[in-house]
């Protein structure tokens, strides 16, 4: 005999349902309880990676590029700023070079066009073995309350060396002998805002030098063992420019000192204002540097 009648079988389908029911309202009720926050994570994700991916762009550009055009350090006039050095030789960018005289170049305004108006940021480039600040530009971070950090290993100096002879190419064997070094390009407007030094380093036994830009001779007669020479300024008057074309310099040089004499010159670019003694192998000489760069929304 069956436990229940016909006329009882739609009361146990509908128990069954109800029964059923409960599970999936109670599973409805805690899923339209955390629909903000579901909604707020997701939000909170696109935006996040929207940052990640502005901040990663934007440090794209300055370390693998050298920007438009290539040499916009020279002229003051940059329509993309990057900050790698660029190879004349191979005509490229040298990613993870930052070149030193557009470090210096480079302005809070040309870095926040590279982001866009939706950000705020800051970049610091800092020594890795002595931890010595060579760039701060932007503002701080401090009130912000969602940050990305990017974070790179570079090669840059202070200043930067646009001709030089190193690694045994001057040694003395007896006799007179010249050295021509590679050519460096200036223009006006390079002429108005940077400073260019003669600068020797690991000087052994050479006691004076002869260095000649442009056929104008510069005699140098203080030279003492070791990297601790003061830079020697080039006259202005000495260096080539024709408006906003670069135009070519020339160098050589000549030197005296004893039996086995051996140096590494160079020329090296300061920005105006620079000093003979903040000219020496730490600013000159390329080291490793940490390029820190944050971004945060405004507002």
């Amino acid at each position: 005999m069956p436990l229940l009648s016909d006329d009882s079988r739609g009361f146990a389908i509908s128990l069954d349902l109800l029964l059923a029911l409960i599970p999936i309202t109670i599973i409805l009720g805690f899923v339209a309880a955390d629909m903000t926050n579901l909604i707020y994570q997701t939000e909170d994700t696109v935006f996040r990676s929207s940052m990640d991916r502005a901040a990663g762009d934007a440090v794209s550009t300055l370390l693998e590029t050298s920007g438009t055009p290539t040499n916009w350090e020279l002229n003051g006039n940059p329509n993309i700023v990057g900050l790698a050095q660029y190879n004349t030789n191979t005509n490229s960018s040298m990613q993870g070079t930052i070149d030193p005289v557009k470090l210096n170049a480079i302005t809070a305004p040309e870095i926040q066009q590279l982001i866009g108006n939706d950000y705020n940021f800051n970049m610091t480039v800092s020594t890795i073995v002595s931890s010595t600040p060579i760039k701060f530009i932007g503002s701080s971070a401090s009130n912000a309350t969602n940050v990305v950090r990017v974070q790179r290993v570079v090669q840059t100096s202070q200043f930067k060396i646009v001709s030089e002879l190193v690694g045994g190419q001057i040694l003395y064997t007896g006799g007179v002998r010249n050295y021509n070094a590679p050519s460096f390009q200036t223009t006006s407007f390079s002429n108005q805002t940077y400073t260019y030094w003669i600068y020797f380093g690991n000087v052994t036994n050479f006691k004076s030098a002869s260095v000649s830009i442009n056929n104008n001779a510069i005699n140098i007669n203080n030279l003492i063992n070791g990297n601790n020479n003061n830079a020697t300024q080039i006259n202005s008057t000495f260096l080539n420019f024709n408006g906003t074309t670069p135009v070519n310099n020339t160098v050589s040089l000549n030197a005296s000192g004893s039996f086995p004499s051996s140096m590494d010159f160079y020329i090296v670019q300061t920005p105006n204002g620079a000093t003979a003694n903040s000219i020496n192998a730490n600013t000159v000489i390329p080291q490793y540097c940490n390029f820190t760069f944050y971004l945060w929304s405004k507002g």
